[in-house]
């Protein structure tokens, strides 16, 4: 092709490109479709910032202006909804030795609150046989409260004091929830399937630099003085019966994640 043959197919385009600028803004208002956008929902968790993927936002009289961008009801629904089910995810974990809910406690758990005062565990256990006839499975749930968090230094803290209740069952048919028939009408009045705990105790808190973290951002250990119902009634109503019988100490760690 010759060159003066290029240089006239160039300006054709050119002109097609301006004839179709020319008509499109020439185009009525209601012919024009609404202006649209795209966007990043943002959710915090936690103190976690979560993006998922980028959706269009379309510019409308059924939109609402929110930080400069328009969002739908239906936006301000799902990203309502992601919120309370990322809440949902949990966000600690924590091995526990003894403690009178088994040898050997792992499972997760939630930090919540203002201040992060409240934590829920749900711990799965083991115990040996010992003196009976199978090992058993353990099953425990706790609520502990923690009223103050001191630094001791840029990396390091401290809980002082730490409390809380919890409830923990045991697998096997040795313990039950209704008296069985072989014993006498109100001959033992509670049951020994469900036990209730009482525990306080404290912890030491390492705060794991940001440039090593990969999965978690702090790493606590703890120990816990605890009892539960069945050994507080049995001291109350025989005197002679042992506090170290009474009394159990625990020894836990704690990965945040």
């Amino acid at each position: 092709m010759k060159p003066y043959s290029i240089s006239r197919l160039a300006m054709a385009f050119a002109a097609l490109a301006a004839a179709s600028a020319a008509r499109a803004a020439t185009l009525p208002t209601d012919t024009v479709g609404p202006a649209v956008l795209t966007r990043q929902s943002v959710v915090v968790v936690h103190d976690t910032v979560f993006r998922y993927v980028a959706v269009p936002v379309h510019i409308g009289k059924d939109a609402a202006e929110t930080d400069g961008l328009a969002q739908t009801k239906y936006e301000k629904l799902r990203t309502k909804r992601m919120k309370h089910w990322m809440k949902l995810i949990p966000n600690q974990f924590t091995i526990q030795y003894a403690g009178s809910i088994g040898l050997l406690n792992a499972g997760p758990g939630w930090h919540y609150g203002r201040k992060d005062n409240w934590e829920t565990d749900i711990l799965f256990g083991f115990l040996p046989r010992y003196h009976s006839e199978h090992a058993k499975f353990t099953f425990t749930v706790k609520e502990r409260y923690v009223p103050w968090h001191c630094r001791l230094g840029k990396a390091w803290g401290l809980q002082p004091l730490t409390a809380g209740i919890g409830f923990n069952t045991l697998s096997g048919s040795d313990f039950w929830n209704n008296l069985p028939d072989k014993y006498p009408h109100n001959y033992y009045w509670f049951s020994t399937k469900l036990r209730t705990h009482v525990f306080i105790g404290q912890r030491i808190r390492y705060d794991i630099p940001q440039h090593y973290r990969r999965r978690h951002s702090s790493v606590s250990a703890y120990y816990e003085i605890s009892s539960c119902d069945f050994y507080l009634l049995s001291k109350y109503s025989n005197r002679e019966y042992a506090w170290h019988d009474v009394i159990s100490l625990a020894f836990g760690i704690r990965w945040e994640m």
